[in-house]
């Protein structure tokens, strides 16, 4: 096991680094306010929309949906899936406000622990940086990950985590957690510990199991509360629910699903609309944790309609899973449902207006696709790792209030899965905490506003572990993504990779040679987010020969920035193997 990591740390000023910029730090320029009338009160804009104080916020998290899983071309750089179907997707984008350089961690966990909490994942409130643990790569790998999660290795939020839903009941919304949680130890924590009044399906679990319901049951993997809705489908159900939002499917094979067991994806979505109906007389934050498009992934899993359509498709230019279309366009079918339900609801807090004009809907993905089911080019990469295609996703924000969601724009603003935290809060009206600043950016004034900007200076990722299998090879690295650039630091090697973003989606020019000085720049950028997070490194593997180089540079290793001169290093069982960024000789 990896030695008692030292207490003291030496400050970065005396290392002669400069200061490590605000943690996303952020500003908005002309994001706006509530709107006010003249003498300072509340009033509403021309146009006959208002900004309400507190508005309704329906948040959609898909499972392993990836940049590309679109039919839209406004989330991913005009690179839209020619195979799978999001007819209601592509009209959010189209009238909302599309982000096309969204951002996560490499999959499920530290993804929602960093949205629930505003917290990046390698923070030690969080500590989470993979599914399961950091050694999911054999038993030979030359470097050891540290332990995560909590003592007991749970990969779980910590009891004193403070989520987003706990900072929206303090000012009054009712709370609601509809479908996959993943990040407790029970689904009673979730109601108990993390914020939100009712809890309708949430557990432990990572995926479904079944995506389908059996004798009017879910689980054991989806807690009971979703049970209410998992009755079989019947006439009414489909002519009401299904039929109105199906588009290229056989008439007779809607019919055929009367009588036969109920899909979970549907179940969230009727569980979500009921959530709304019965909270709507205040202030709602409703939070829709799809399964989709998490495996299984099978014809046993796909609702029989939608995979009828698949089959029967054009497989296009790239892959063409059918049970994986139909999961695809199932879960573009609740966004319809949801959509089309707050467009024709009355709004019992604003007479004569829907709760589509007092509501902000967000749609995203907790990371990137996996390749054998979808295509993620032109990135590189999938789910787990920490190249374009495992961490970019799909970003909407909508909502039928300009004053709250001003549409019709793609914003090319990065932005990473913990501003979605901040976001929310600041839409709620919550004040920012005063004891520890949140690492997430408030986003909501690029929504409402087309001049708005993030002023931010970099993105930042670290993975001190393995995730190799069969498809996937990430191995520790810590990466800096800043304007077009992207650094990626390898430990084992020792060596760094440049890519140009703007010229160079898919990573394939490796810069790192032609331009040092922005290895450098940035480089020493990253040591210092390291430093200030007293970032755990991987360890050097028991029974491995001892690693030895020398540095002219810094290092960072052991909660520690430090300034080398032609140092001789000795790096042993047991010990952080650091990160390394040389001196160019002609400084």
């Amino acid at each position: 096991m990896p030695p008692k990591r030292p207490s003291g740390k030496r400050s970065s000023r005396s290392l002669g680094l400069l200061a490590l910029p605000a943690l996303l730090t952020l500003t908005t320029l002309g994001a706006p306010g509530p709107a006010t009338a003249h003498d300072g009160q509340p009033g509403a804009p021309a146009g006959g929309h208002h900004r309400p104080q507190q508005p309704n916020i329906v948040y959609i998290l898909a499972d392993d949906f990836g940049w590309t899983n679109l039919s839209s071309p406004r989330t991913n750089a005009g690179n839209p899936s020619d195979y799978y179907e999001t007819p209601a997707l592509e009209r959010i984008a189209r009238e909302g406000v599309a982000f096309d350089n969204a951002y996560t961690s490499v999959n499920c966990t530290p993804t929602r622990a960093a949205l629930l909490t505003g917290l990046l994942a390698p923070r030690p409130e969080n500590n989470i940086y993979l599914v399961g643990n950091l050694n999911r790569g054999g038993d030979d790998t030359l470097l050891y990950g540290p332990p995560q999660g909590r003592e007991d290795g749970a990969t779980a939020l910590p009891a004193e985590a403070v989520t987003v839903g706990e900072r929206l009941q303090d000012v009054g919304y009712t709370t609601g957690y509809v479908g996959k949680f993943h990040v407790t130890r029970t689904g009673e924590d979730i109601t108990a510990l993390h914020g939100f009044d009712e809890n309708i399906g949430g557990t432990n679990a990572g995926d479904p199991g079944n995506y389908h319901a059996s004798e009017g049951q879910f689980g054991p993997k989806i807690g009971p509360a979703l049970d209410a809705f998992a009755g079989d489908y019947t006439q009414e159900y489909v002519d009401e629910n299904i039929r109105p939002y199906s588009h290229g499917v056989d008439p007779a094979a809607l019919d055929a699903l009367v009588g036969t067991d109920k899909h979970v994806t549907d179940a969230l979505a009727d569980a979500t609309i009921d959530f709304v109906d019965r909270n709507s007389e205040d202030p709602f934050f409703a939070f829709l944790s799809s399964y989709a498009v998490h495996t299984p992934v099978g014809e046993r899993q796909a609702r029989a309609d939608l995979l009828a359509k698949y089959q029967a498709a054009d497989p296009g230019s790239g892959p063409s899973n059918p049970s994986y279309g139909a999961l695809t366009e199932g879960l573009d079918q609740t966004v319809a449902r949801v959509v089309d339900h707050l467009e024709t609801t009355p709004d019992p807090r604003a007479p004569g207006r829907s709760l589509a004009e007092n509501t902000v809907l967000v749609f995203t993905g907790d990371n990137g696709g996996v390749e054998r089911f979808t295509d993620n080019g032109p990135l590189r990469g999938q789910k787990g790792e920490l190249r374009e295609g495992g961490i970019r996703v799909p970003l909407i924000a909508w909502s039928a209030n300009p004053e709250l969601v001003d549409g019709d724009r793609v914003n090319h603003t990065p932005v990473y899965a913990a501003d979605h935290h901040a976001t929310i809060a600041s839409l709620a009206g919550v004040r920012p905490p005063a004891r520890q600043a949140l690492d997430g950016a408030d986003l909501s004034g690029l929504f409402a506003d087309p001049h708005a900007r993030l002023r931010r200076d970099a993105l930042y990722w670290h993975l001190p572990g393995y995730l190799v299998d069969a498809t996937r090879d990430q191995r520790p690295q810590s990466v800096i993504r800043s304007g077009r650039w992207k650094l990626v630091y390898s430990y084992e090697d020792r060596s760094w990779e440049l890519y140009d973003l703007r010229r160079d989606l898919g990573e394939a020019d490796n810069l790192a040679d032609e331009r040092p000085d922005v290895v450098r720049e940035l480089g020493g950028d990253l040591i210092r987010w390291l430093d200030d997070l007293d970032a755990p490194l991987a360890t050097l593997r028991e029974g491995r020969e001892p690693v030895e180089f020398t540095v002219t540079g810094t290092t960072y290793a052991d909660g520690e920035a430090t300034r080398r001169r032609g140092e001789t290093l000795v790096i042993r069982p047991g010990e952080e193997l650091p990160l390394v960024l040389e001196t160019p000789r002609h400084h």
